[in-house]
């Protein structure tokens, strides 16, 4: 396409090395009228492309002048072999930086099949950075998962609306682990952001308040959403990277909607015992009043989800 740039950017150095570089296309800018709307979603490897696609493309999400996107699946076989951050964004006519968190091994051992997040933007991005997260705890379950390779990553770059440049990052913390060991991850990931200035960071925290590493486990969970509903949609107290944001200067008031849920591992289950996982958060940036909100993952009200994940949204001022 003319004026597309494609690029491989570089890993953060740190002692954790990414084991996979950011893939990167970036395409004119084009403006989009009104307050900058940013979208945040767990793709759940975009299975339901065309759905995603769908939803992404029509009002309000469609004016999102940037989107960040947890699982977001490269050449699985479960998407057909898409590379789905890549297609969205040819098809929204948006910029794209993708990091591969974990590759899935071809018979030979090289990697054509990633697990991922990515950054959408309307305008070009730049200083693109991946961060490697530590791994707290091996994952169980899934065959995929235990075949995969690589470590949790995260992305960080900038881009500029309106002659103000804006730190962006996306990130995917462990769902398995406990709530210390995510805000390690926190931290490491904030150790490699910009210290100061206008930003935005968001992603599927997996602020669960517990730890899921086995069937044990989930039965605990599963009982204590029941009993105490509060603390999965207000997590805050028990999840300590909440802590890390704020010494960091990042706040969560106001670009959430407070103790909406944004997580339906079933819609038999009522909305006041699903959790929240998934979260906005900036610094030296303004919320518009009333603007943040939850929406359903699904083309309408009776047709089937498109993810276990709903699109989180809101204006920014700037």
């Amino acid at each position: 396409m003319a004026g597309e740039a494609t690029q491989r950017g570089e890993a953060e150095p740190s002692a954790l090395k990414p084991p996979f570089a950011p893939i990167i296309i970036n395409r004119p800018a084009r403006a989009v009228p009104g307050p900058l709307r940013v979208t945040l979603f767990n793709a759940r490897g975009g299975v339901h492309m065309q759905g995603i696609g769908d939803c992404l493309s029509r009002p309000p999400l469609g004016q999102s002048s940037l989107m960040l996107l947890c699982e977001s699946d490269w050449g699985t076989k479960r998407t057909g072999k898409r590379e789905v951050a890549a297609e969205l964004a040819r098809r929204l006519n948006m910029s794209f930086a993708y990091v591969p968190e974990f590759g899935i091994p071809q018979a030979d051992g090289t990697h054509k099949s990633f697990l991922g997040n990515a950054i959408l933007s309307t305008v070009p991005l730049t200083e693109v950075r991946a961060v490697a997260l530590p791994r707290p705890l091996p994952e169980r379950g899934n065959p995929m998962l235990r075949r995969r390779v690589g470590l949790n990553a995260a992305l960080i770059a900038k881009a500029r609306f309106r002659h103000r440049e804006i730190a962006v990052g996306v990130l995917h913390l462990a769902s398995h682990c406990d709530p210390e060991a995510r805000a390690q991850q926190m931290a490491t990931y904030l150790a490699a952001f910009p210290k100061a200035g206008p930003a935005l960071i968001g992603g599927d925290l997996n602020t669960t308040t517990t730890v899921l590493q086995s069937g044990r486990d989930m039965l605990r969970t599963f009982v204590q959403v029941f009993l105490r509903p509060s603390r999965f949609q207000a997590p805050q107290p028990y999840e300590p990277l909440f802590r890390r944001l704020s010494a960091a200067g990042l706040s969560v008031d106001d670009v959430n909607v407070r103790g909406k849920p944004t997580f339906t591992f079933t819609r038999v289950i009522p909305p006041r015992y699903r959790p929240k996982l998934d979260w906005l958060a900036i610094r030296a940036i303004r919320a518009v009043p009333a603007s943040a909100a939850v929406l359903p993952a699904r083309r309408s009200l009776f047709s089937s989800r498109l993810s276990d994940h709903d699109f989180v949204t809101v204006e920014l001022d700037i």
